[in-house]
Formats: structure tokens, C-alpha cells, sequence
């Protein structure tokens, strides 16, 4: 299950990007509801593909998260960037997680060398229920689950069809 680790109006380090905290979140509803995502073909099987827009992140295989459109630009760009490099996996890569300096970043597995660090405020909420759980002193706040911010697609026969490139 995905949490929601960008709830950026409650005391998160992001509210500074946010153009305004009044009212309740706001998603690019066009790509909510009837929309159908692009979906690929890789060596893990189908995925869906993320619309080319800063406000939605691919979340899994069958996942996409939708970002608060109250975030700038920029914000919501690296919201996304740290979002699918937590859920996307790439060949020869994995999370590895520092629970002493509760920190993460994704590794190459044949040469041990950081290709991608996680921000650090992303990384303690993304990754906060394993930190907590080996590091119980850390007492990291574990987000809740993502609600209405993911929408998850059914990838079975009607996708199929749909599948184009092939990726990883």
C-alpha cells in the first residue's frame, strides 16, 4: 500500500513551494476518472506511464499519484522525481536505507555507487514505517495512506493492446 507522504499543508518541509495552503488539495482532474494512461512493456511486465505533467508520478506497475497542483512547478517536479525512483525499479538497482541517519538512496547493485539520493525530508516520511521499525528511537511520524492522491489501474486484457514500447 502507498502512503501519503505528501500532505504538504500539515507541517511538511514542502509548504514552502506551495502557492497557497487554503482549502483542500487540488489534482489535475484531467488525468482522473475516464483517463487511460500509456502503458509499456518491460522485462518486469506492464506499466503505466506518467502523463507529461509535473503534478502525476508513477506509483507501482499499476499505480499513478496524483500531486497536490498547489505545489509549484518545481516542487512538484521533485516530489515526482523522489515518488518513481521509490516505486519504479530500474535493473541493477535497489533502495538502500540508512535507519542511523535516516536517509536512502537508490544503488547500483554491480558497482555498490549511488545513482540516485533521495532528498532527505522525502526519505524520512517515504521510508519512515522501515525506519521506525529498525531504529524504534527515531519515532518518525508514519504517513497515512494515500486515499484519494492514487489510482490504481487494472493492467489486464484491455491494456494489453495498448502496450507500445519496450523499457529495462
Amino acid at each position: 500500500m502507498l502512503l501519503n507522504p505528501f500532505r504538504p499543508c500539515e507541517g511538511s518541509p514542502i509548504c514552502e513551494g506551495l502557492s497557497t495552503c487554503e482549502g483542500p488539495p487540488t489534482f489535475q482532474e484531467e488525468y482522473r476518472g475516464s483517463y487511460v494512461p500509456n502503458v509499456i512493456k518491460t522485462r518486469y511486465g506492464l506499466q503505466v506511464v506518467a502523463p507529461d505533467t509535473p503534478y502525476v508520478a508513477v506509483a507501482g506497475p499499476d499505480k499513478l499519484y496524483f500531486i497536490d497542483t498547489r505545489l509549484d512547478t518545481e516542487t512538484a517536479k521533485h516530489v515526482k522525481e523522489n515518488l518513481e525512483k521509490a516505486s519504479v525499479p530500474e535493473e541493477d538497482e535497489y533502495i538502500a536505507i540508512d535507519e542511523i541517519s535516516a536517509t536512502a538512496e537508490v544503488k547500483n547493485s554491480v558497482t555498490g555507487k549511488a545513482t540516485f539520493v533521495f532528498d532527505p525530508s522525502f526519505a524520512r516520511v517515504m521510508f519512515s514505517r522501515g525506519m521506525n521499525r529498525h531504529n524504534p528511537e527515531l519515532k518518525l511520524p508514519e504517513p497515512e495512506p494515500a486515499g484519494d492522491w492514487l489510482v490504481t489501474y487494472d493492467l489486464g486484457n484491455s491494456f494489453i493492446g495498448n502496450a507500445t514500447e519496450e523499457r529495462g
